[in-house]
């Protein structure tokens, strides 16, 4: 039974959301510049990695 109570804690825990610091808002009412501009920060911050290397 402690196994099984571990094994569903370990689960809930590990399926937790990642918090991030900053929200970057892409609205309809951005003009191009703005939505670049944006973009530019969100990919910074991402934890993606980048496929160009």
């Amino acid at each position: 039974m402690k196994i099984i109570s571990l094994l569903i804690f370990f689960g809930v825990i590990s399926c937790a959301p990642v918090q991030t610091e900053k929200k970057i808002n892409f609205s309809k009412d951005l003009t191009f510049e703005e939505f670049k501009s944006n973009l530019k920060v969100y990919i910074d911050n991402s934890d993606y990695p980048n496929i160009d290397e």
